[in-house]
C-alpha cells in the first residue's frame, strides 16, 4: 500500500517513503510529505514454501530486489508534477498539469509497463493450487486522464487507455496447454477518490483519516482463438468490465502507536480469463486482501509494525462449472531503522497460507507461503513540504 514509515530526529522528520507500481497506477492524489524526492531501495528477498512443488513453482530461494522512485511536484517552468518508478512489480512514468485544460482540471499522462508477469491458470483442490497452465507475459499501457475535485477531498477522474499484452511459455507450462495469442486492448476508465488524511508533521506520516479509491473500466480487445487445456479452453469476450478498490485508514492509538488498515480488491468479468489469473494478487474474478497493522514507534529511530492479513478469492473449481470460494489467513511484521534523514534499513516478514503468492524473481515464477526481505533505503535530494 501507499504508506510512509518515519520518525523524527532532533525535531527534523526523517521518513522513509514506500511506493509500489499498484499504488501509482490506482491511487490518484495520495498525501505526500515531500515536494521532491529521489529514493532508491535495494536488498534481498526470499521465499520459503511450506511444501515444495515444482509443478506450480513452490520453492525456497533468495533473490535480489530493489526499486527506484522519483517525485517532483514543481517540475519545469510550468511547475507540473512528475513521478517515475521502476521495480520488480513494474515500470511507471506519470505527468500531471493543471494548466493544459484549465478551469481547475488536472490533465494526467501515464505510461505503464509490467514486463515480468506470471499467470497462474488453475484451481484449488482444498488448499492446494493445481495448474491448468502457468505461463508468463507482459503488458504495456498508455493512459490520458482528466480530473478535478467535485468537492473538498473528493476527486473524480476519467479517460481513455490503450494496452498491449504479450504471452510466452515457461518451464511451468504443460505441453497440453495452449497459450493465449498476443492482443491489443483499449477502453475507458474512471477513478473516484475520497481523501480525509491528516498528517503527523513531526514524523511526516499519516496520523488519522482515510483514502479510499474506486476504479471502474470497460475494455474492448482483439484477442485471438480459444486457449487453455483439454475441455477447459475458452475465448476471451470482445469486451469486459472491471472494478477495483483500495483503502488506507489510519486510527491513532497513542502518540507512539497508530492502527493502519489496508485493503485492496476487485470484481471482474467471469470470462476475463487473462486478468483473473494474474499471479501477483489473489486469483479469481472476485478477490480481496487486507491487513490490520499496528505501527509502533520505538524511540527516535525505529518503527515496528506487526500485522495480520486476510485474503479472499473466488475461482472456478476443477469442473470449470462451479465457483469455489476460499479464505486465507496470514501474519507478519515490518520494521524500519533510520540512521539519518537520507539512510534507513528496511525489513519485513510475511506468511499467508495461500500457495498463490507473488514471485520473488523476474525471470522465473518462484514463490512460497513465507516471504521475507532485508534492504537499505537511500533518499537523495529530499525536500520536505
Amino acid at each position: 500500500m501507499k504508506h510512509l514509515i518515519g520518525v523524527g530526529m532532533l525535531a527534523v522528520a526523517a521518513p522513509a517513503f514506500a511506493q509500489s507500481f499498484v499504488d501509482l497506477a490506482e491511487a490518484r492524489r495520495g498525501s505526500h510529505p515531500y515536494s521532491s524526492l529521489l529514493q532508491i531501495e535495494a536488498g534481498a528477498i526470499g521465499t520459503l514454501a511450506d511444501s515444495k512443488d515444482s509443478t506450480v513453482g513452490l520453492d525456497d530461494t533468495i533473490s535480489w530486489d530493489g526499486s527506484a522512485y522519483y517525485y517532483d511536484e514543481a517540475f519545469g517552468s510550468r511547475r507540473s508534477t512528475v513521478e517515475a518508478y521502476a521495480g520488480r512489480d513494474g515500470l511507471f512514468a506519470g505527468f500531471q498539469d493543471g494548466k493544459i485544460v484549465g478551469d481547475d482540471t488536472v490533465t494526467r499522462f501515464e505510461l505503464r509497463a509490467r514486463p515480468w508477469l506470471f499467470y497462474r491458470d488453475g484451481f484449488y483442490r482444498g488448499d492446494t493450487l493445481v495448474r491448468n497452465g502457468f505461463y508468463e507475459g507482459s503488458d504495456y499501457e498508455g493512459y490520458l486522464g482528466f480530473g478535478r475535485e467535485a468537492q473538498q477531498g473528493l476527486y473524480i477522474e476519467l479517460g481513455p487507455f490503450y494496452r498491449k499484452l504479450r504471452f510466452r511459455g515457461s518451464e511451468l507450462t504443460p505441453p497440453s496447454f495452449t497459450l493465449p495469442e498476443d492482443y491489443s486492448a483499449y477502453g475507458a476508465r474512471i477513478h473516484v477518490e475520497q481523501n480525509t488524511l491528516q498528517m503527523d508533521r513531526r514524523r511526516g506520516l499519516p496520523q488519522e483519516g482515510f483514502v479510499v479509491t474506486v476504479m471502474g473500466e470497460r475494455e474492448w480487445n482483439d484477442s485471438g482463438p480459444a486457449f487453455g487445456a483439454g475441455g477447459f479452453a475458452t475465448e476471451l469476450p470482445d469486451a469486459v468490465w472491471r472494478a477495483r478498490g483500495r483503502l488506507e485508514w489510519y486510527v491513532p492509538a497513542s502518540d507512539q502507536a497508530t492502527w493502519e488498515i489496508y485493503a485492496h480488491g476487485g470484481w471482474q468479468d467471469e470470462k476475463d480469463r487473462v486478468q483473473n489469473t494474474e499471479g501477483q494478487r489473489p486469483l479469481g474474478n472476485i478477490w480481496g486482501q487486507g491487513q490490520l497493522r499496528l505501527r509502533l514507534h520505538l524511540g527516535e529511530s525505529i518503527s515496528l509494525t506487526p500485522f495480520g492479513e486476510l485474503q479472499y478469492t473466488r475461482t472456478l473449481d476443477e469442473t470449470a462449472a462451479i465457483n469455489d470460494q476460499k479464505w486465507f489467513f496470514g501474519a507478519g511484521v515490518e520494521t524500519y531503522v533510520h540512521f539519518s534523514d537520507s539512510l534507513s534499513a528496511h525489513a519485513w516478514y510475511s506468511w499467508v497460507d495461500n500457495e498463490n503468492r507473488a514471485s520473488v524473481e523476474i525471470g522465473e515464477d518462484v514463490h512460497g507461503q513465507q516471504m521475507f526481505y532485508v534492504g537499505m533505503v537511500l533518499r537523495i535530494g529530499a525536500t520536505r513540504r
